[in-house]
């Protein structure tokens, strides 16, 4: 009789390739995912995968543990790669994750009692301070941006008016389901006369684009401090990065991360993180034309195939997210359990009221890193459309976005090998 550990052990490993079987035959349009190229993915599983490297406040040379010499040149070259990159002076790479980064500054930023602006669910947020004050620990008073359905974005007159009033810490920008640039500049410029309110702009989904120089510059339009997960349109490790241009915030904001937040910062990630740079700095420009090309392809798409794309006037994106409002259409979680089912992976989301309260958010960054071009969007468009409408059975679908699949099987965006 097989011993229980060995048929256990058995069982976990056919789950990951039965999990990696499907991804390899899939269409993945989740805006929140993409795909590490090969060099970047081998990087996990080297020897620093179990190896501590923790450090006090900003230098790194100061390392708790012995036996760090190469972990600690390796640090100060990605560090370095990273600022060159984000075009700022400090970064902060030892978050974990986007939402852990995002925590990290509430904690250093502000003090008890003080409040933070950031956008609604149904606007698309991802509510990173309504959901750290919901710990009974942290006292933070929480509200939402004012929001311009028709737009798809903050409401900057109504915006400047809660600041008068309310008089907030900090505004965080940014989404979750992210269309288009906010208006960051016209914002800080305004905001001149509020030298206690700090503008925080979360880049987690658009950072890609950001760092692609195709969306927007958070740092030079008036952002004191940004932060990003780098596994969404960066098609890096999971992990968090921090990064500004004031020296007195990163110091404030590394105290925090270490040791309140963070202790061992999981070093595999930081190779695999710098090799992702590297690659965005080489091919950045032209990886976020494509997928922001793609992007407005899907949506004219959508829009051509009869289904409700939501954005403002003829402009769907810039970005890499598209949306559709399902509120005539059926249940967008048993829309996107059918499309699922055909082996296209999208995520349904709550979107303003006046737009439905309900859609699916499509995103074209981890299809263009596997080569997608103008063509595979357009066919990925119409079997969607296909299957929404019940134009078409589950099994015919099933079959196209399986050759679609085998045909974006590779990696774009890399070096070869």
């Amino acid at each position: 009789m097989p011993n229980a550990d060995i048929v256990q052990r058995d069982k976990l490993l056919n789950l990951v390739r039965q999990h990696e079987d499907l991804r390899t035959h899939c269409l993945n349009l989740v805006a929140a995912e993409n795909t590490m190229s090969p060099i970047v993915r081998r990087l996990l599983s080297s020897d620093l995968a179990q190896r501590y490297g923790d450090y006090t406040g900003r230098d790194l040379t100061a390392r708790h543990y012995l036996g760090t010499r190469y972990i600690t040149e390796l640090e100060l070259e990605i560090s370095k790669i990273a600022c060159e990159v984000f075009h700022a002076r400090f970064v902060e790479l030892r978050a974990l994750s986007g939402h852990i980064a995002g925590n990290c500054l509430l904690m250093a930023l502000c003090r008890p009692g003080d409040l933070v602006l950031e956008l609604g669910r149904s606007e698309g947020g991802h509510r990173i301070a309504t959901k750290f004050a919901s710990a009974p620990l942290i006292d933070l008073k929480v509200e939402y941006l004012p929001f311009d359905s028709a737009r798809f974005n903050i409401d900057l007159e109504q915006t400047l008016d809660l600041v008068r009033s309310r008089k907030p810490r900090i505004i965080l920008l940014g989404a979750s389901n992210f269309l288009f640039p906010v208006p960051l500049a016209e914002l800080a410029a305004c905001l001149r006369d509020f030298p206690d309110t700090l503008v925080v702009y979360d880049a987690s989904h658009v950072l890609g684009l950001v760092v692609g120089r195709r969306f927007q510059d958070p740092l030079t339009e008036g952002a004191h401090v940004v932060f990003a997960g780098t596994q969404k349109s960066f098609s890096g490790p999971q992990s968090g990065v921090i990064y500004t241009n004031s020296e007195s915030l990163i110091e404030t904001i590394s105290a925090a991360v270490y040791p309140a937040m963070m202790s061992n910062h999981h070093l595999a990630r930081l190779p695999a993180l710098g090799i992702a740079l590297l690659e965005m700095r080489q091919w950045g420009a032209e990886y976020a034309d494509q997928v922001i090309r793609n992007a407005k392809i899907l949506a004219q798409t959508f829009k051509d195939q009869e289904l409700p794309v939501v954005g403002y006037k003829s402009n769907y994106t810039e970005s890499h997210t598209v949306l559709l409002n399902t509120s005539k259409l059926g249940s967008n979680v048993e829309l996107g359990d059918r499309l699922q089912q055909a082996g296209i992976i999208t995520t349904p989301t709550q979107l303003p009221d006046v737009l439905g309260g309900a859609g699916l958010r499509f995103g074209t960054n981890e299809v263009t890193r596997r080569g997608a071009t103008e063509y595979h969007i357009q066919e990925i468009a119409r079997i969607t459309a296909d299957l929404i409408l019940q134009r078409c059975s589950i099994e015919q679908a099933s079959k196209e976005v399986d050759g679609l699949a085998s045909v974006l099987g590779g990696y774009a965006y890399t070096w070869p090998g």
